[in-house]
């Protein structure tokens, strides 16, 4: 037999028992919050054509995108990305709807994870999206929500567990190295060592150029942009005449005081050194932290140039959570919280006894196994390798508790 037989793709990974019903239940949890919340709940097919994804700013590359082609040899994707099917269905069946259009989304993603970290390849991701409506609002709603997604996630695991919301803008970034006057490979680059926090080999970029050696200072600041509200104060010293960088330093900072006095800003923390994704981001961004996953568990931000990749000129904002990747480090570390459910073994004797044992099943309160087996020997032997509690035995004479733990 060939060994592909029995394993399953990189990046690929099966869902047993207990650990499936985890991330079930906490994508429904969630899902619960958003409804709650007037979000309208859409799906969408998990193939797409190549082209709702092949735009200038798509964040996904090409090579991380799972590709085949229909009956017609059209390229299609297995889908890598939730928000921008949302876009497309907002721009073609939900066109006419009356905006702010508020959608939210539980679905799998599927995305090649290339760089042997260990990272799954298909995950599950829930969000929101709203589209339209007074941008100011909208981004102060998405941020209020995706603070209140992090503790319901943290309160299914019983709660007491941390949570943080970095906020940033992408103009600031990127207003800044352009100011720079870098080409494009070198721009491309430090926005890399930015993102990463590591500007050690600024001067491998760089060189021996003399004139570069303020830009290398500004560069090597930016990581620093992290902490409170000071942050701004120190960013507006770095960004003195650069009139994007400046405007939106000015609404993060507006946004940041409405928060705080409206008793948000405890989970709150500014990182103006958020350059990821910074061509798909137009505004503010935000990246969500819970204790224990160690890594970027909520993604979003504002999104207005979307749209029109479907023709449509409207500003859009939300965000994803990778309710995979909470589900199975939360539930290495602290447990899934659920208590132990007690099963009943049912064993009936002669066939004749089937509808005995059914009626039991369905009426008894209980959680039922119906047992398969043809002595009651049998049965107990599988109750007691399987964690069952107890086994019953139906016979014509009735029905007995023949073992229990």
């Amino acid at each position: 037999m060939s060994i592909r037989r029995k394993n399953i793709p990189d990046g690929m990974r099966d869902m047993i028992f207990s650990e499936n019903k985890t991330e079930k239940n906490l994508g429904e949890r969630i899902s619960a919050l958003y409804e709650k919340r007037g979000y309208g709940s859409v799906s969408t097919p998990a193939l797409e054509y190549y082209d709702v994804f092949n735009f200038d700013s798509q964040t996904i590359a090409e090579e991380n995108m799972f590709k085949l082609t229909d009956k017609s040899g059209r390229l299609v994707v297995i889908r890598p990305d939730n928000t921008t099917p949302m876009a497309r269905i907002a721009a073609t069946r939900l066109k006419n709807a009356p905006r702010p259009l508020k959608l939210y989304y539980n679905q799998n993603v599927f995305r090649i994870s290339g760089d042997y970290s260990g990272k799954r390849s298909e995950f599950s991701q829930t969000g929101i999206e709203i589209i339209g409506g007074s941008s100011d609002k909208a981004d102060l709603e998405a941020i209020v929500t995706a603070l209140r997604t992090l503790r319901e996630m943290g309160d299914f695991y019983g709660g007491g567990i941390n949570y943080k919301l970095e906020l940033g803008h992408a103009r600031f970034c990127r207003a800044l190295i352009d100011s720079f006057g870098l080409d494009e490979d070198k721009k491309e680059t430090v926005k890399k060592y930015i993102g990463a926090k590591n500007s050690s080999s600024l001067e491998v970029l760089f060189g021996e150029d003399e004139d570069a050696c303020g830009i290398m200072e500004t560069i090597r600041k930016i990581p620093r942009l992290y902490g409170g509200k000071s942050v701004i104060s120190k960013a507006r010293e770095l960004c003195r005449g650069v009139v994007d960088a400046e405007e939106a330093l000015d609404y993060l900072e507006k946004v940041y005081d409405i928060l705080d006095m409206n008793g948000f800003s405890e989970n709150i923390s500014i990182d103006l050194a958020t350059v990821n994704d910074m061509d798909y981001y137009t505004g503010i961004v935000f990246r969500g932290y819970l204790d224990y996953t160690g890594d970027v568990i909520l993604g979003g931000g504002r999104y207005d140039n979307l749209m029109s990749n479907f023709g449509e000129n409207e500003g859009a904002t939300g965000f994803g959570v990778n309710i995979s990747l909470v589900a199975d480090k939360l539930s290495r570390a602290v447990g899934t919280g659920e208590a132990t459910v007690r099963k009943t073994l049912v064993h009936y004797g002669g066939m004749s006894l089937l509808s005995k044992a059914m009626n039991y099943i369905e009426n008894s309160g209980e959680v039922c196994v119906l047992s398969c087996f043809d002595s009651v020997e049998e049965a107990i032997e599988n109750a007691k390798a399987s964690g069952i509690s107890r086994v019953v035995e139906i016979t014509d004479g009735g029905i007995s508790e023949v073992w229990s733990e």
